[in-house]
C-alpha cells in the first residue's frame, strides 16, 4: 500500500474510532431496545484510481437491506449491499463486462448527537466482499478457434467508515440518509514497458444510501 492510502486508511480509522468513542447522546428513551429492519437504496461510485483497469468509476444504483438489534444510543446489524459497474477489458470479438459488487457486513453505529429528533449517528463496518462478472466466460474471436477466457469471482475482506443522519416517521417508521466510504484491496496487474507488474492495491468506493426502517421492541 503506498504510503498516501495508508495515510488515508489511518485517517479513516481514527475518524471512526474518535466518532464512536464520543460519549453518545440519548434522550429519555436510552434504555429503549430495539430490532430494527431497514430497506436501503443509493449509489455506489469506485474510486477514480480503478479507471486505470478500465473500471466505470461513474457513480451506479446500489441497493441492500440490514437487520440491526438495538440498546439506547447502540446499535450492532448485518447488512446486505449491491452494486454493479463494467469494465472495459479491450478484447476484440467480445462484450465488455458488468462487474457485479455484493458484500455481507457487520455495522456498527453510535448515536453521537440528536437535534429535534433527529440523530447523528457514526458508523463503522466490516466484512466480506464479493465481484462477479457477468459472464464469466468469454469466447474471444482469432480468425480460428475462439480462445475461451475465463473471469472467477474474487472475494476480499471491506472496511468502511461513515455518518448518518435519522428522523423519525409516524409510528415504529424512520427514514435515514447514510454517507460511507469503504476500503478493500485487489491483486492487480499491469504493463510497464514489455514487463507485466503484479501488485496489490488498496482501492475503495462512496457509497450513499437512503433507508427506511421498521423498528421493533424487544
Amino acid at each position: 500500500m503506498s504510503p498516501v492510502r495508508l495515510r488515508a486508511a489511518a485517517a479513516l480509522a481514527a475518524m471512526a474510532l474518535a466518532l464512536l468513542g464520543l460519549a453518545p447522546v440519548g434522550p429519555a428513551k436510552a434504555l429503549e431496545r430495539l430490532v430494527l429492519l431497514s430497506a436501503l437504496g443509493g449509489t455506489a461510485q469506485p474510486v477514480a484510481d480503478l479507471a486505470d483497469y478500465q473500471w466505470d468509476v461513474r457513480p451506479h444504483e446500489a441497493w441492500g437491506a440490514e437487520l440491526a438489534a438495538g440498546s439506547g444510543p447502540w446499535s450492532l446489524g448485518l447488512r446486505l449491499w449491491r452494486s454493479h459497474t463494467t469494465q472495459s477489458l479491450g478484447l476484440t470479438g467480445a462484450s465488455d463486462p458488468t462487474v457485479r459488487t455484493s458484500s455481507l457486513d457487520l455495522v456498527a453505529r453510535a448515536r453521537v448527537a440528536a437535534w429535534r429528533g433527529v440523530g447523528l449517528e457514526a458508523m463503522a463496518s466490516g466484512g466480506r466482499l464479493a465481484l462477479r462478472y457477468d459472464p464469466e466466460h468469454l469466447a474471444i474471436g482469432t480468425g480460428g478457434t475462439p480462445i475461451e477466457v475465463s473471469l472467477p469471482p474474487v472475494h476480499e475482506w471491506v472496511a468502511g467508515a461513515g455518518l448518518a443522519l435519522q428522523a423519525p416517521l409516524p409510528g415504529p417508521w424512520s427514514a435515514g440518509l447514510e454517507v460511507e466510504r469503504r476500503v478493500f484491496s485487489l491483486d492487480t496487474a499491469h504493463r510497464s514497458g514489455s514487463t507485466v507488474v503484479m501488485a496489490r492495491d488498496t482501492f475503495g468506493e462512496w457509497d450513499a444510501r437512503l433507508a427506511l426502517t421498521r423498528a421493533w421492541d424487544w
